[in-house]
C-alpha cells in the first residue's frame, strides 16, 4: 500500500513548517536584543552641567604621596607625587563604577576588581583603558584648587 498525499496537504506541510521556523527565528532575535539590553552602554549618564568643582584644598596642602577623595563633588580624585598634582576621575572604565582609593598604591574597582595603579594606568582587568586624568588649576587669590571634569588631560599633566 503507498499512501500518496495530495498536493494541498503538501503545501500545508511546507507552509507549517516554514511558520515553525520564521516563528523560531523571531523568537531567537527577541531573546538575543533583550539580553543586549539589559547592559546598557558605558558611560550611559549625562555629562554634568556644571563640570568645574572647585575643591575646599590649596595646592600648598598637597603633598607627594596624598590622595584626596571628592567622589561626591563630582567623582574624581586630586593626587599629588613628587612631578606636581593632578586629577584623574573615579569612574572605572570597564562599566563605569566608582573607583575606590587605596592611597599612593593605586585604585580599585569593587564591582568587577579592575585595579589601577597611583598614575590610572590599568593593573589588573577587565578594565582595559586607563582610568582619565582631569584638568586641574590654581584658583586665585585663595589657592584653591579647581577641576574641570569634562575635560581630558595628558596623563603626564601636572600644576
Amino acid at each position: 500500500m503507498i499512501l500518496e498525499q495530495s498536493p494541498a496537504a503538501t503545501q500545508s506541510t511546507h507552509s507549517s513548517r516554514r511558520t515553525f521556523c520564521t516563528s523560531l527565528c523571531a523568537v531567537l532575535a527577541a531573546a538575543a536584543l533583550r539580553g543586549r539590553a539589559q547592559t546598557p552602554p558605558f558611560p550611559g549618564k549625562e555629562p554634568d552641567p556644571q563640570p568645574l568643582k572647585l575643591t575646599d584644598i590649596t595646592r600648598a596642602e598637597m603633598t607627594p604621596g596624598r590622595v584626596v577623595d571628592y567622589r561626591k563633588l563630582g567623582a574624581f580624585y586630586l593626587a599629588a607625587d613628587d612631578r606636581g598634582i593632578f586629577a584623574l576621575t573615579a569612574v572605572c572604565t570597564h562599566r563605569g563604577c566608582l573607583v575606590l582609593s587605596e592611597g599612593p598604591t593605586g585604585f580599585g574597582c569593587p564591582c568587577h576588581d579592575s585595579a589601577y595603579d597611583f598614575q590610572g594606568e590599568v593593573t589588573e582587568g577587565p578594565a582595559k583603558l586607563p582610568l582619565r586624568h582631569l584638568e586641574v588649576k590654581a584658583m586665585e587669590p585663595t589657592g584653591l584648587l579647581q577641576v574641570d571634569i569634562a575635560t581630558t588631560v595628558s596623563p603626564e599633566t601636572r600644576i
